[in-house]
């Protein structure tokens, strides 16, 4: 993984195999040990945090939004609502590692290498769905519509209760979905939403602060800057600078 914060339009998918390491996923710290998979998904921003020293070994598998089923596709979105590490049950591990080994050893055979590939995606998928998180599947999923929402509303509408009005839901009803996927409410996980766009716009391109608060709907730049700090502790030109 890159030192640098930065992203990519494929997914990644992470196994340690040995030890321990940490990654920012879009400016969240996870901490993966011996076993741990991992997935980030298509512009998300991630990076080894600095000064981070990793003595761990394992493998990462790229692979794009194409292969995937439409099952597929909602699993992974629903996991990236709130995307901390997993680790396979039984054989899963082992499993994974012989299969990334064979895919090294293939590599210049695409046909092989995409079908070992395939059954590395299908095993660590599997491994996603297990009944502690089908238990709180309803509520990942709505938090997930109201993800969907809030890529088509946002910048225009940021209360709650116009979201759970959109979902036909209680705006009580939200919060405790939210909450259950995420730990925040609703109010808090669509500010946070926010503030990691605003980061992702700092971090990857070269818009101004001032373009990337109108972006997001905010024509005071003086409280878009004021809600950046409270957020991350630092004005956006700050964290900007901090960047290098």
């Amino acid at each position: 993984m890159k030192p640098y914060a930065h992203r990519d339009d494929y997914y990644i998918m992470v196994l340690l195999t040995e030890g321990e390491a940490s990654v920012e996923i879009d400016f969240e710290r996870s901490v993966l040990k011996t076993g741990d998979m991992l997935i980030i998904s298509p512009w998300q921003v991630h990076n080894k945090p600095n000064g981070e020293i990793w003595d761990a070994d394992g493998w990462m598998l790229a692979f794009s939004p194409e292969i995937l089923t439409e099952t597929e596709a909602r699993t992974i979105e629903e996991y990236s609502v709130s995307p901390t590490p997993f680790r396979p049950d039984g054989e899963g591990v082992k499993e994974i590692d012989a299969l990334c080994a064979m895919t090294e050893r293939n590599i210049r055979n695409r046909a092989i290498a995409i079908a070992l590939a395939s059954a590395v995606k299908s095993i660590a998928l599997a491994s996603l769905d297990v009944p502690e998180r089908r238990a709180a599947g309803r509520y990942r999923a709505i938090t997930l519509r109201l993800r969907k929402l809030l890529k088509v509303h946002l910048k225009e509408e940021k209360r709650p209760a116009a979201y759970a009005e959109m979902l036909n839901i209680s705006e009580v009803y939200l919060n405790e979905a939210v909450k259950g996927a995420t730990g925040l409410s609703a109010g808090a996980y669509i500010r946070s939403l926010m503030m990691t766009q605003a980061r992702r716009q700092l971090t990857c391109t070269s818009l101004s602060s001032k373009e990337i608060a109108y972006e997001l709907g905010y024509d005071d730049y003086v409280y878009f800057s004021k809600l950046f700090k409270k957020h991350t502790g630092k004005s956006p030109s700050e964290y900007r600078k901090n960047l290098n």
